[in-house]
């Protein structure tokens, strides 16, 4: 049996064929209105913590139950992903269209528990849904929506990302980052590889899991993030070349980035006219084809009940390594 092979995007394929990845029943959905700039949402808008309006009261949701059963008798694994971090690819045993990313965590119950109830608190348009927790053995697995590339990918195609696109990449973070401050929690990092592509072209932002509290009344709230957004912004428009003309509002809109230091500046950011271009959605989904077009798969058959898990914890796992998952048969 030959050894695990990764190809460019550090992929270790476990089947004969690649699946398309297809958006799960359980997907979270969305309405226009929350990807949308219009008169109306940038109008109630402010411009500082202190025009802020009152955050409505939500009751905690009842506790996720975790599931103590072995994954593989609901999910197929198919691929280890590496994207930073290891994910595995699965597809539901019955419906087979149905694709998942599990993510493997060697934590304390209590911490998973409180993570868990955190990510269900936090559900938003522009963050990955949590679909099923399961613990098996020593692990705890979460099961997410799936995704098919980040921004570290369609940085790295030969095409030039167009001016809409960037505003269409840039207007879900920014969202999903006012409702972060909504809530008292940040990121704890933002790289193009927590910015993930939907099947349909839409953005969520990965990293949920990972993100702590933060008062956002402090001058330096979210400092980190928005230097983190500066970078990216800087990446994006350094892969169109130097020749590349890029209009007076995206100009602005770096401009005012660059001037941005805390929390209190998403709302003017998320007023500015550059984001008066996002209209409907689904307008990223030629830049993930692309970029699926574009990767080289490398494919392996290793034994149907081997597939990557994770190493200590904090410590990155060799994507070309194969473990056993838990018993899949």
């Amino acid at each position: 049996m030959p050894a695990a092979k990764r190809d460019v995007r550090g992929t270790v394929w476990f089947g004969r064929t690649r699946s398309s990845v297809a958006s799960t029943q359980h997907a979270a959905t969305s309405t226009a209105s929350d990807h949308v700039p219009n008169n109306q949402t940038l109008s109630h808008a402010t411009s500082g913590l202190t025009g802020l309006p009152p955050q409505p009261s939500v009751p905690n949701p009842a506790p996720r139950e975790i599931l103590a059963r072995n994954p593989c008798e609901i999910y197929e694994p198919c691929a280890g992903i590496y994207y930073g971090r290891i994910l595995v690819l699965a597809r539901h045993r019955q419906n087979k269209a149905n694709l998942v990313h599990i993510q493997m965590q060697a934590v304390e119950r209590s911490a998973i528990e409180m993570c868990v109830q955190m990510i269900d608190r936090l559900a938003h348009c522009s963050i990955p849904r949590l679909l099923d927790v399961f613990q098996y053995a020593d692990r705890f697995l979460l099961v997410w929506e799936p995704f098919e590339c980040t921004l570290h990918e369609a940085l790295a195609l030969s095409c030039r990302i167009t001016e809409s696109e960037v505003a269409q990449i840039l207007w879900p973070v920014f969202k999903c980052l006012q409702f972060l401050r909504g809530q008292s929690r940040e990121l704890a990092s933002l790289t193009p590889r927590d910015i993930l592509f939907t099947e349909e072209g839409e953005i969520k932002i990965a990293g949920i899991e990972n993100s702590r509290h933060v008062d956002p009344s402090r001058a330096d709230a979210m400092t980190s993030t928005l230097n983190a957004l500066r970078s990216i912004l800087e990446k994006i428009m350094q892969k169109n070349g130097s020749n590349f003309t890029w209009s007076q509002e995206i100009r602005s809109f770096k401009s005012a980035l660059a001037k941005s230091t805390s929390a209190r500046c998403l709302d003017k950011l998320l007023q500015h006219t550059f984001f008066e271009q996002v209209v409907g959605g689904g307008g990223l989904k030629v830049l993930v084809e692309l970029a699926n077009k574009t990767i080289f798969y490398t494919i392996s058959f290793p034994p149907e009940d081997s597939l990557a898990k994770t190493g200590p914890l904090g410590k990155p796992v060799e994507p070309s390594t194969v473990y056993d998952i838990g018993g899949c048969q």
